[in-house]
């Protein structure tokens, strides 16, 4: 499954020489070179710059560049300003004005999970994911069920478009009523006080040793323990790993809920998978509806063997 790793980013040199400037003076010393990271469904700049200072990674995004993407960059702007060391890199920089907007964040020398998924690298995240259930969220930050709600809550839709319904698999349509029954609580699953990343998969992650570093955080709301899990195992089983059953009972042993504790969860994002991959192609976004139908699979299966 291709989680984005190929697909290229702008250049360094795209960048407003202005930005440029300011993310090495953040640095310090004078240029040297980056080295880019193409990866993840973002139209911004990303990689490690190194000046005769130092290096940092850096995410940086010209004002008039993919408006979803400069967003995106000032809301992980707001959050990592908040998170521990335990749970991310640290912010060392951050700049937004009339010619763009750049994070300057700690380069962690890591490598991304999933090259095969190995137990050591679940063992890693389902730590990083036992801290953030115990790290409490601003009461600023958006309630994730307002930010989740009605996005990931999709069987509606599915129902009422013969097309997507006819379409499910292992028996689902005729498991509808229960879907929407399942759905209803869903605000309840996700209504909480800690730090819910939301978009945790293995080009957002970097282990490091035997520690798991959590990155790109724009989506962070604030909401209940582990609601990250369920989005992060289909794409573990799409990628050739473990099936979300036998990777959640590694999950367990760090003290994650059972399945059907979060079976609401569970059932969203299945359907957000299934609708959102029928939808249009976003240029800037190659790869995207892809991705989410190589989960969509692994996600259904799932969903069926647990209603």
């Amino acid at each position: 499954m291709n989680t984005g790793a190929d697909r290229l980013r702008p250049a360094w040199t795209a960048l407003p020489p202005s930005v440029r400037a300011q993310i090495v003076g953040a640095i310090g010393g004078d240029f040297v070179t980056d080295r880019p990271a193409h990866g993840g469904f973002s139209a911004s700049y990303a990689g490690v710059v190194t000046t005769t200072a130092g290096h940092a990674f850096v995410k940086a995004c010209g004002a008039d560049w993919h408006a979803d993407s400069l967003h995106f960059l000032r809301e992980e702007m707001r959050t990592l300003v908040d998170l521990p060391s335990s749970v991310a890199p640290r912010l060392l920089a951050a700049f937004d004005d009339a010619a763009g907007a750049a994070l300057v964040i700690e380069a962690i020398d890591g490598h991304h999970p999933g090259r095969p998924w190995t137990v050591e690298d679940l063992h890693a995240v389902a730590q990083a994911l036992r801290a953030l259930s115990t790290t409490a969220a601003r009461s600023e930050m958006p309630r994730a069920e307002d930010r989740m709600i009605p996005g990931f809550a999709r069987w509606t839709e599915i129902a009422g478009d013969p097309r997507l319904l006819e379409a499910l698999p292992h028996e689902l349509p005729a498991r509808m009523p229960q879907l929407l029954r399942i759905e209803e609580g869903l605000s309840d699953a996700l209504h909480g006080d800690v730090i819910v990343h939301d978009d945790v998969r293995a080009d957002n992650i970097l282990i490091s040793g035997a520690r798991a570093h959590l990155l790109d955080w724009p989506h962070a709301s604030r909401g209940a323990a582990w609601v990250d899990l369920p989005c992060l195992l289909p794409s573990i089983e799409a990628s050739g790993g473990p099936t979300c059953e036998e990777a959640w009972a590694v999950f367990e042993d760090h003290h994650a809920p059972s399945q059907i504790e979060l079976l609401p969860v569970i059932s969203a994002f299945a359907s957000f998978l299934w609708y959102q991959q029928t939808q249009p192609e976003i240029p800037q976004l190659p790869g995207l509806r892809a991705f989410q139908r190589a989960q969509a699979v692994p996600a259904l299966r799932w969903l069926a063997t647990l209603l």
